[in-house]
């Protein structure tokens, strides 16, 4: 029994020993046994793949084994090992085909019989692990170099023990101390916080323990005490538990970027040249100031002033004169200003004034007049004494406009109002402006914003052979179909185009569009007559005339010969030198010119002799008196005669009789233009005039005028009524103007006749009303205009439809019953 229990217990003892030994073989690293001089006895499979050598490869020394560097380390922890200390360390070795591999060796003492007999080695290759430790190590490098080249302060802090683990260079320069300073004796941060940005500060704060980056703008005290604008953006780190554990930052400093924006801010908001506000600061003071002005239930006062004659300085003697002039007068106007007053310059020459704090209204007219005063004074400026004057419009709130648009329009008003007053005056913004003043205002205003291409048409006006009736010309006349007063004559709007210098561009806009009508004429096959076009003086004489024509003519591919240009006597008187020049150069292009209105200006014979132009044109107003006025008969006999021996055609306009046609036949009038032939007439109109072989003499009276409805009673008043009428309203819009004169001429139940030098629009949503105390009782009614015509130059006769109840209708027929007995 004995020895049955022997052999299994031998048999066990083996089978651990073989299970040791299967563990030791399939280990994942090399396990080796040594002795106490440190021979290496055994070793498993693993130590080719790790070291190269097969198990019988290894054997003696292990010293051979180890990078000479680190064998001195190695064979202190192997005698430790042999005294009996487990030792973990890691040593670099030599592989087999010389390479080197890093190794985490861990060397245990062996025992017999409780004596140390060896060492046994577990060596795990880490070879790779060093190299990420190394790479990381090199990139932990290299971001802290780059960390450390940026301007940005880059930090990151361990929440819970209140420790950096890391802070860039850029702190020192940000902060004003060290980043180890930073790191050993920082303060609380919240401590160099500007206090008035603190509040947003914690809010943010707020934020980063909830997990949410933040990023924001404030102040704080650097170590030097000095206040800094920094930017600061800032990103928790969360632990499982959702518990705030670290936060990495970067700070900015942004001083520069908000001294840099302040400055783009301030030129944003004003002049540069003067330093005051500008326009868009303005308008948004003024919309507060009205805001508060509202809830306050307080007035204030709005100033627009224009300088007087300053174009002409700027344009005599330069801008650099002018803009010191512009500097001087922000100084002199300053000067008037009392606390939280505002001044801005708006552009230009135009500057405007907010007056707080006014007891009475008449305080503005105070202070405009000793700006008026002040201003009249001489200024010098590099040695040149000048002397301009300002006009001033008044606006007062709220009776004036009760928001930003109407109080500043209203205000412009009363500017517009003081410069057609003579300049030099202030006026107070009043609903009483009269009808024109208020047509002419808007009308500029208009212009400045208008679609030539939608607004503006060109009518052609034949010009006629008077012996055979054939067309041979026409002239090209503008017209504006204004979205408010209707069709437009050139006399209503061409004078503010010279003023504003619309001119040249709308001058431009009407030779390209008759360009492009002939053109057209000659692609469709039709007949072609010369096409006349008035040229502005302005115009005329600008350098670029000639170049514009040329690039248009290109553009449209128009032959020269088909143009001819009317200049006036005004543009010669204006440079007679560039005057000429200009003829030569369009006449060599093949331009004909034509002297307009020849006799109403200063006229001179030498002018015909020098210019050498192809047509003469006899003014209207000669025309129209030769047949009653002996002198405007001599006048039209000699510019024939005198043309005529100087090889100039003569055209005679305005011709609208057959006894005017028949006294300038009997002298050789060569072409004639009027309305005896035809008005102004669109381009379909005036090609089926040009289809008929001769043009015939149409009936010129009421060319102008619709049909006047005639009413059952119709009074013809023996002496004129004296009448006041208004605007009321525009296209539905109520607007308050102040009365122009006007003259009824006769009554009836539905309507009158009044006669004015107003031209109005006939349209259905322009409403009148007309006032007069001609009556038992003052007689005020609503309507509008019928029809119109013209009686003679600046007189005009409307038809007017009143709108009227039943009682006002009884009323009027009791008072018509009166005058008619």
């Amino acid at each position: 029994m004995m020895a049955i229990l022997d052999l299994v217990e031998k048999q066990y003892v083996e089978s651990e020993d073989q299970n040791f030994l299967s563990l030791i073989d399939h280990h994942p690293d090399m396990i080796y046994t040594m002795d106490l001089n440190g021979n290496i006895l055994s070793c498993n499979n693993n130590v080719e793949d790790i070291l190269g050598y097969t198990s019988s490869e290894i054997h003696g020394l292990f010293h051979r084994l180890i990078k000479i560097e680190h064998l001195n380390k190695v064979i202190t922890h192997f005698e430790k090992a042999v005294a009996g200390n487990v030792q973990n360390y890691s040593c670099i070795t030599i592989h087999k085909d010389g390479h080197y591999i890093d190794l985490q060796i861990t060397n245990i003492p062996t025992y017999s019989n409780g004596e140390i007999v060896g060492v046994y080695g577990i060596a795990k290759d880490i070879t790779e692990v060093k190299l990420t430790e190394a790479r990381m190590k090199e990139n932990e490098v290299q971001f802290h170099q780059i960390f450390n080249s940026l301007d940005v302060g880059v930090w990151s802090l361990d929440i819970r023990q209140h420790k950096f683990l890391y802070v860039s260079k850029a702190i020192e320069i940000i902060l004003g101390m060290s980043p180890q300073d930073f790191k050993e004796g920082f303060p609380n941060w919240k401590e160099m916080i500007h206090p008035d940005d603190f509040a947003e500060f914690r809010k943010n704060q707020i934020e980063l323990r909830k997990g949410k980056p933040c990023q924001y703008q404030y102040r704080i005290l650097d170590g030097m005490g000095k206040i800094k604008w920094v930017e600061s953006r800032t990103f928790p780190v969360l632990n499982p538990d959702g518990e705030l554990v670290r936060l990495d930052g970067l700070v900015t400093d942004i001083s520069q970027k908000k001294h840099e924006d302040e400055k783009i801010n301030y030129f944003a908001y004003h002049d540069y040249l003067t330093g005051l506000p500008n326009r868009r600061k303005f308008e948004d003071e003024l919309e507060t100031t009205i805001t508060t002005k509202l809830e306050e239930s307080e007035n204030f006062a709005l100033l627009y002033l224009d300088l007087d004659r300053f174009k002409f300085v700027n344009d005599t003697l330069g801008h650099s004169v002018g803009d010191e002039l512009l500097k001087k007068v922000s100084n002199r106007l300053s000067k008037h200003l009392r606390p939280h007053n505002h001044l801005a310059r708006l552009g230009g020459d135009e500057f405007a004034i907010i007056l707080h704090d006014m007891d009475h209204p008449n305080e503005s007219i105070t202070i405009a007049s000793n700006i008026i005063e002040d201003i009249e004074k001489q200024f010098t400026i590099n040695e040149y004494d000048l002397h301009i004057t300002t006009s001033i419009g008044i606006g007062i709130f709220p009776q004036d406009g009760q928001t930003v648009s109407e109080l500043l329009a209203n205000t412009d008003v009363a500017l517009y109002r003081a410069k057609t007053m003579g300049k030099n005056n202030l006026q107070l913004y009043s609903p009483s402006m009269n009808i024109e003043s208020y047509k002419l205002f808007v009308l500029e205003n208009d212009l400045r914003s208008a679609n030539f291409d939608k607004e503006f048409f060109i009518h052609y006006q034949p010009k006629v052979n008077p012996n055979t009736r054939e067309i041979v010309g026409a002239e090209a006349l503008i017209r504006w179909n204004h979205p408010e007063w209707g069709i437009l004559s050139p006399i209503e709007f061409i004078p503010l185009a010279e003023e504003t210098n619309i001119i040249f561009e709308l001058g431009d806009w009407v030779l390209a569009s008759v360009c492009r009508q002939i053109n057209k004429w000659k692609e469709e096959g039709k007949p072609i007559v010369p096409v006349s076009i008035n040229i502005s003086p302005k115009r005329f004489l600008k350098d670029d005339l000639v170049a514009k024509l040329l690039l248009i003519l290109s553009e449209t591919n128009v032959d020269p010969k088909w143009l001819e240009f009317e200049i006036t006597e005004t543009s010669i008187i204006q440079n007679e030198e560039k005057c000429l020049s200009v003829i030569t150069s369009l006449k060599e292009i093949g331009i004909t010119i034509s002297l307009d209105d020849f006799g109403t200006g200063y006229s001179s014979i030498n002018y015909l002799k020098k210019f050498k132009v192809d047509f003469v044109k006899i003014d209207r107003s000669f025309i129209n008196g030769i047949l009653s006025c002996t002198d405007d008969e001599a006048i039209v006999k000699s510019i024939l005669l005198l043309a005529h021996d100087l090889n100039m055609k003569v055209v005679a306009e305005g011709v609208e009789t057959e006894e005017q046609l028949a006294f300038l036949l009997q002298y050789e009038c060569d072409v004639i233009q009027g309305y005896l032939f035809s008005e102004p007439v669109g381009v379909d109109e005036f090609n089926a005039i040009f289809s008929n072989e001769q043009i015939q003499v149409s009936n010129s009276e009421n060319y102008n005028k619709l049909p006047e409805p005639r009413e059952p009673i119709r009074i013809e008043i023996p002496a004129p009524i004296q009448a006041k009428m208004v605007i009321s309203k525009i296209n539905g819009v109520s607007i308050l103007l102040g009365d122009t004169c006007v003259v009824i001429e006769n009554i009836g139940i539905g309507g009158l006749r009044f006669s004015t030098k107003l031209q109005l629009p006939v349209l259905k949503d322009l409403k009148l009303t007309i006032e007069t105390n001609a009556f038992h009782q003052p007689f005020s009614v609503g309507g509008r205009i019928l029809w119109k015509d013209q009686l003679e130059a600046n007189q005009y006769q409307y038809g007017f439809e009143f709108d009227l109840s039943e009682g006002e209708r009884a009323w009027l027929n009791e008072e018509l019953n009166v005058l008619m007995k």
